[in-house]
């Protein structure tokens, strides 16, 4: 967990630095390492995996280490839980503009599904779970909105900076932060600056108008003599999508940077990433619209005054703009026989839609502060704007330590004070004036959650674990729209939560290469803010809970290696619309209430075979039944089987990848909604020339060359639906797969 500067594996002696994990429980077994002019910790590796968490996936953006090039998927056979590590080989060999989310979808039970490109984000479910019920980190920090508990795949970290995944497909430790665990965790890490400068510069083209190019550039070890030698990385992009084929043009730049220097016995890690991305649509956008339109085509294609009158389809009225930055600072350090690690974060993301409403008259809240009829500007219409802006900042306190000779501790404590504005704003199209709010709703939202986690070891080859996690939250938010509508009757809302989530492990190593597991953890989700006066105000809406039981296999025989999982996930309280009629009343009341029950059980079964020195593959099965049992309907996106397999080769400076997957029937929304099996394969082709200090003059160290083709077959599933904008029923949406596109890229790093 506790991730920083790491060396490669191969290091030439005359290198100063090496940026090292610290990595929770198993600080007490590093010893220091000389590394010439400077001196640093040789921490976490190995010695780690008795610990609950390993070290975060090692590499640098000028190193890799070559079993996490050669394989897709690693398996922790010391682990008490389900737990595999999606390597950076995988992530290599996917299209560098995709969402880092679309590396899940060759693991069992996982349905990763874009409407469009992926680099508009995607929707994963795990296990039947949506993904504001999932936890998402980078670097140890939850993304998930604590408000809504959503999450936007395209916003953190592009597929180039990553080191690896650490996945658990269930609820898995007391010791995750977080707020959204019933489909597990997706713990996401970044590359570290490496030990040489060097500059990267790539670009790509791609199907329907992509194109993207942008640098990364690496320090080297600086100020080596100086005490607090230091390493970074610098890195910005931009991507750009037509849209003609998903209608949705989209025009994204992202920066990112890190940094990692070494203070005393350990190493204060920075990073800042910033992802500003725009978005015109909705669908119908076509190639000849596009070289009319520009890059604000979308279905909405006329001119702004049409017979006369004002139109609320044009173009430049309806878009949608979001930026998010992420920031922050983690010194981590070991004393003795005790490691301390400080996390303190901040995010800021301001997101913006557009769109136009040709209604005469609205009822507003006004700047006046009076709710009421607000009639649309003369010879004009009403724009909305439609913003959402949140900060966040927290900290995250981590101790890792022994207590005798058996026993080890880690503890922590998660803070986080999270304030958004929800806002939609109606704005003249004549005079740019603000005429008032739909809606305006504050919402402040505080939490702390500390944990503990102990590991016993009684034996080599038993290994016990208990950790306990408490969660207070408390929310205020306001609804100023209710507030001037009921004359402050209504509209100002207050909620406390505090609960308690054990977990319990047992890992055992059977015999050379096979070792059991299991595991049962509790997880918790406090309501959405918007849930509590959604219908009638329910001011006892409880958080929904859920018991995740886990047991299973991990066998390494060499050159087969893989894990068998079995779970059951008991959905109890989830939040489910009900109507009943209150005593002494003639009429019925519909309100949200914690009534539902769903259960998510099923069978995970993942192997990788080394088939020799150049072929490798892999070979993924899952099982799955996913119900709302007390709404009698299947969860959605949820296929009673996937099956992936895939095989990559190496040679010299050639890598090729071929991947197939299979999903059965599931359903949309409801059991009137079908999906229908489909089968889709990707495929990639590698060649990288590694050309030494120079080459001809040229100058540069190395060159490689990608293809990535997606959805090889063509094969397509069309789900018609109206989404209520006009034009929108005559729109398809694929949902399993946009049509066969491309990428090509190039890449030189000097």
């Amino acid at each position: 967990m506790f991730a920083s500067l790491i060396t490669p594996r191969f290091r030439p002696r005359h290198l100063a630095l090496s940026v090292a994990l610290v990595c929770s429980p198993a600080a007490w077994a590093q010893t220091a390492s000389s590394l010439g002019e400077v001196s640093a910790q040789g921490q976490g590796g190995s010695s780690a995996k008795n610990g609950l968490f390993l070290s975060a996936p090692g590499g640098t953006v000028q190193s890799i280490p070559q079993k996490q090039l050669d394989n897709m998927q690693l398996f922790n056979s010391t682990a008490t839980q389900a737990q595999t590590e999606i390597t950076a080989g995988q992530y290599q060999s996917m299209n560098p503009t995709d969402s880092f989310s679309s590396a899940l979808k060759v693991l069992p039970n996982v349905v990763v599904n874009t409407d469009g490109d992926s680099q508009n984000g995607d929707t994963v479910y795990i296990n039947g779970f949506a993904q504001n019920l999932i936890n998402w980190t980078l670097d140890g920090i939850p993304l998930n909105d604590n408000d809504s508990y959503a999450f936007y795949t395209n916003e953190f970290i592009p597929t180039r900076l990553i080191s690896g995944t650490r996945y658990f497909p269930g609820a898995a430790s007391a010791a995750i932060p977080g707020l959204a665990a019933f489909g597990g965790s997706v713990e996401t890490y970044s590359l570290n600056p490496g030990p040489k400068p060097s500059l990267s510069l790539f670009g790509g083209v791609g199907s329907f108008g992509k194109r993207s190019y942008g640098l990364l550039a690496n320090s080297g070890v600086l100020g080596a003599n100086t005490g607090a030698p230091t390493a970074l990385w610098f890195y910005a992009n931009r991507n750009k999508l037509d849209g003609y084929y998903d209608n949705t043009p989209s025009d994204q730049r992202q920066y990112l940077f890190k940094s990692v220097t070494q203070l005393g016995t350990g190493a204060l890690t920075l990073f800042y990433s910033q992802n500003n991305q725009s978005f015109h649509y909705y669908g119908g956008c076509t190639a000849a619209n596009l070289a009319k339109f520009g890059d604000t085509c979308n279905v909405y294609t006329d001119a702004p005054v049409v017979n006369g009158k004002p139109n609320g389809l044009f173009t430049d009225y309806n878009s949608n703009t979001y930026q998010n930055w992420l920031t922050y600072a983690k010194y981590e350090a070991t004393f003795g026989q005790v490691t301390v690690s400080n996390q303190l974060y901040d995010y800021r993301g301001n997101g913006f839609g557009g769109g136009a409403y040709t209604n005469a008259t609205y009822n507003l809240l006004q700047p006046n502060g009076v709710y009421g009829s607000v009639k649309a500007p003369v010879g004009g219409l009403f724009l909305s704007h439609s913003i959402n802006d949140t900060r966040r900042i927290g900290n995250i306190l981590r101790l890792a330590m022994p207590l005798g000779s058996a026993v080890n501790l880690e503890a922590g404590l998660w803070l986080n004070k999270n304030d958004t504005t929800h806002d939609q704003q109606f704005i003249s199209s004549t005079t740019g004036q603000y005429l008032g709010s739909v809606y305006d709703e504050p919402v402040s939202t505080r939490l702390y959650e500390p944990y503990v986690n102990f590991t016993f070891k009684p034996t080599q080859t038993l290994t016990l674990q208990a950790g306990l996690k408490y969660l207070h939250v408390s929310r205020d938010f306001t609804d100023y729209a209710a507030v001037a509508k009921t004359a402050g009757k209504a509209g100002v809302y207050s909620s406390t939560f505090s609960t308690t989530m054990p977990s319990v492990g047992v890992n055992y190593a059977a015999s050379k290469g096979i070792n059991l597991y299991a595991n049962v953890t509790r997880n918790t989700n406090p309501p959405q803010y918007n849930q509590y006066y959604t219908g009638t105000y329910n001011p006892d809406l409880a958080p929904q809970k859920a018991t995740t039981y886990d047991a299973g296999m991990v066998y390494d025989f060499g050159a087969w290696s893989g894990a068998l999982d079995l779970f059951r996930v008991n959905f109890d309280d989830y939040i489910q619309s009900t109507t009943s009629t209150p005593p002494g009343s003639t009429g019925s009341v519909t309100v949200l209430a914690n009534v539902g029950k769903a259960v998510n059980e099923g069978l995970a079964w993942q192997n990788n075979v080394v088939l020799s020195n150049n072929w490798s593959a892999y070979a993924n099965l899952g099982l799955l039944n996913a119900q709302f049992t007390s709404a009698k309907l299947p969860m959605p996106y949820a296929p009673h089987s996937t099956v992936t397999a895939g095989l990559t080769y190496r040679t010299g400076p050639w890598k090729a990848s071929f991947g197939l997957r299979h999903a059965s029937a599931a359903y949309w929304t409801d059991s009137k909604s079908p999906i229908a099996a489909h089968t889709t394969a990707d495929a990639s082709l590698r060649y990288t020339w590694k050309a030494g200090d120079t080459a001809g003059g040229l100058g540069f160290k190395q060159f490689s060359v990608n293809l990535n083709v997606s959805n090889l077959f063509n094969e397509q599933h069309v789900y018609k639906y109206n989404t209520g904008f006009p034009g929108s029923s005559a729109n398809p949406l694929l949902y399993t797969s946009k049509p066969r596109s491309w990428y090509l890229g190039l890449e030189a790093q000097f």
